[in-house]
């Protein structure tokens, strides 16, 4: 269980495929999990359990717990996860890629780069698909169960890339807590760098509460989003208004009509239009209905 505000695990312990690049200590799930799990049997989830660390610390403390991942088939960008747990979960833990920082796909699992795959995205699409991914995570919690998202920031060509701040402005629960986490054997530590760098020694976990307010439907949900992160992208938004769904354009500008009112925008269904003709994310099913692309 977290102490303080700040934690340090110099060893990862006995949890996951060590070999598995970017996976964290599991010492950090196991306090997330013993300080914000209320209920004993509640569900734990994590859409990005790689390899396999959240997994074993679930096991070994006896909790009821599902873990997929993009390489086990599910697409959080894609696949709608409420849907796919079959419950609302109690409490999420997601440990995504810290944009390029690792290449997964073709890389830590299969043989060829995956379209879906954030760490293989240009930064523009992975902020994007970043709104998308934890829009998706908030909607499969309970109302006042937990999520935390683990992320560390990076430097890249001499700019720093303030990833942890991202995921704290577009999350749309309530932060309750930040935990910053000293990071150990990184890659980075035996490299030299020109001129005066500051090592980047730190990663946070940002824990978010679902309020209960946006428990209702799905319409009210968006709502209450949207007024509470109006920086989130156009496309984000459709995107997630037909993840896991196919939808007419009817109901999609049902969906997307409280977001719409947040934006001033009094063009907005020919907005929405303009997404769906994007075919890297959507595809028209018949005239006038329309999925996530495959």
């Amino acid at each position: 269980m977290f102490q303080s505000s700040v934690c340090s695990y110099p060893k990862r312990g006995h949890y996951g495929d060590n070999r598995y690049r970017g996976n964290c200590s599991g010492l950090i799930v196991k306090d997330f999990f013993e300080s914000f799990m209320t209920r004993p049997d509640g569900l734990v989830a994590d859409p990005s359990v790689g390899g396999g660390t959240s997994a074993d610390v679930a096991k070994e403390m006896g909790i009821r717990f599902v873990g997929t991942d993009l390489h086990q088939g599910f697409n959080l960008l894609r696949d709608d996860l409420g849907t796919f747990l079959n419950e609302e979960a109690h409490l999420v833990w997601w440990h995504p890629p810290y944009w390029s920082m690792i290449e997964y796909s073709g890389n830590q699992w299969g043989t060829a780069p995956n379209k879906w795959d954030m760490s293989r995205m240009d930064l523009q699409d992975f902020v994007e698909a970043l709104e998308v991914a934890v829009m998706n995570i908030h909607d499969a919690v309970e109302p006042g169960g937990h999520y935390g998202i683990l992320m560390g920031n990076m430097r890249r060509k001499g700019e720093y890339y303030n990833l942890s701040s991202l995921v704290e402005r577009i999350a749309p629960g309530k932060l309750v807590d930040e935990l910053i986490k000293t990071q150990h054997n990184c890659v980075s530590d035996s490299r030299q760098y020109r001129g005066r760098v500051i090592r980047i020694a730190h990663e946070k976990l940002l824990v978010f509460r679902r309020n209960k307010a946006t428990a209702l439907a799905f319409l009210l949900t968006v709502q209450k989003r949207a007024q509470a992160m109006v920086s989130v992208t156009w496309k984000a938004a459709v995107r997630r208004a037909l993840q896991g769904k196919t939808l007419p354009l009817a109901e999609i500008y049902q969906a997307m009509a409280p977001f719409a009112a947040t934006r001033g925008n009094q063009h907005w269904q020919a907005k929405v239009r303009q997404c769906l003709q994007d075919e890297r994310y959507f595809e028209r099913v018949e005239t006038g209905v329309y999925a996530l692309a495959s």
